[in-house]
């Protein structure tokens, strides 16, 4: 039985050989002991560079900073890309239990032969996407919001009002438009009012900025906030 055995192994081995030169590759039973050790280092470099990246994300989305579409992809990637590699890890010392006659047989050839083939495409695929996660910047600027919708109550007393003032600025010969009267009447509300309709109704604008300016506001802080809507960032504005 035992010859039959180192027949059959042959055999098999053999038939597995000569399935590399008709694919193109090289015996991946063979360099699987030499494979298989580097797809576990690779495996280690992508996840420390996915975490490198994924913290220069996290803050930069914490400012409300986009992160860019090809970054979030490289990171999506990645993370698909670990979860395979670690079930080919995982697999992996079964698989080499199978070797036999110096790691260049096997004795299931065919499940080594694939497994393999798996472990050496992991290894290229590895590389080369950690060759392309260098970015140089991970985030911009969002782009301000047309119109920041603000609460508001809505006295039906006020309608004849709000369509009285949006008349007057879609008249593009308007260029101010002043809202005045007793304290208490409501012209806060009002503006409110027309601030949250910007939202809802077509209109020109490409962005609406609500802007404080009391008795003895700072023009710089007036500045700043307007900045800040437009989508400067602190440190463009201020220079």
């Amino acid at each position: 039985m035992g010859n039959c055995c180192s027949v059959q192994i042959g055999l098999e081995n053999f038939i597995i050989r000569g399935l590399d030169p008709i694919v193109g590759h090289d015996n991946y039973v063979c360099k699987l002991k030499q494979t298989l050790p580097t797809l576990s280092v690779a495996l280690q470099e992508l996840r420390a560079l996915r975490n490198d990246m994924q913290r220069e994300v996290d803050p930069a989305e914490q400012r409300l900073l986009k992160p860019f579409e090809r970054v979030q992809l490289w990171l999506s990637k990645a993370e698909t890309m670990i979860t395979e590699a670690e079930k080919l890890n995982a697999d992996g010392p079964q698989q080499m239990n199978n070797l036999c006659l110096g790691g260049c047989a096997s004795k299931n050839c065919l499940s080594s032969y694939k497994f393999g083939k798996k472990v050496a495409k992991m290894l290229k695929k590895i590389n080369d996407h950690r060759s392309n996660g260098a970015f140089a910047k991970v985030a911009e600027s969002q782009p301000a919001a047309s119109v920041v919708v603000r609460p508001e109550e809505r006295p039906i007393s006020q309608e004849s009002m709000i369509e009285k003032v949006w008349s007057c600025i879609k008249d593009k010969d308007v260029g101010v438009i002043g809202l005045y009267g007793l304290g208490g009447v409501g012209k806060t509300t009002l503006l409110t009012q027309i601030n949250n309709k910007f939202s809802t109704t077509p209109n020109d604008f490409d962005v609406i900025i609500w802007a404080l300016v009391s008795k003895h506001s700072d023009v710089g802080k007036i500045q700043d906030r307007i900045g800040g809507n437009i989508g400067f960032s602190d440190a463009f504005w201020k220079s």
